[in-house]
């Protein structure tokens, strides 16, 4: 239950509240204006429904990560656009049969969402990677220079030195 001094907004309640202000009439002309504008430009709605499936899938499977359904929200969009910009060279309303026929611009549209998993998955796991490397080649660093430190005053003033190997 929430008090009434918290001051955490929602967003999509913000939305819903607005659309619920309107009256009948606006309520009406609102969705009829959307309905035609999906109606004009049906190839262009039918490339975004189906070119970000992906995205509408990370969406309602895994609500809470918001990372993920940035990362490949982003690159499913990016992909998305190459084939949508060449729609809009040559758009005409009769296009829509002509959709999925160009398996390239499918695999572009769909192969840029699995991307952009793949980075997410296993971006952490390269970083991780990396810094272990780093790190070990600093410790190398340390033992080498401890070793001449060794060799310089002998083992009274530097007792216990690991191998550098």
């Amino acid at each position: 239950m929430k008090s009434k001094n918290t001051k955490e907004t929602d967003k999509s309640a913000q939305f819903g509240r607005s659309f619920r202000k309107l009256n009948v009439f606006q309520k009406a002309l609102l969705i009829v204006f959307f309905i035609l504008i999906c109606i004009i430009s049906f190839p262009i709605v039918l490339i975004l429904i189906f070119g970000l499936l992906p995205t509408l899938t990370i969406l309602f499977v895994d609500k809470k990560n918001y990372d993920k359904q940035l990362i490949v929200g982003c690159f499913n969009i990016a992909g998305v656009f190459f084939y949508l910009f060449g729609l809009l060279n040559k758009f005409s309303i009769g296009q829509q049969n002509d959709i999925a026929d160009n398996i390239f611009m499918v695999i572009l549209m769909l192969g840029s969402a699995a991307l952009g998993l793949v980075l997410y998955n296993e971006l952490p796991n390269f970083y991780a990677y990396v810094y272990k490397l780093l790190s070990a080649r600093k410790i190398d660093k340390i033992n080498a220079k401890l070793e001449k430190l060794k060799e310089d005053w002998g083992d009274e003033i530097v007792p216990h030195v690991p191998s550098a190997e």
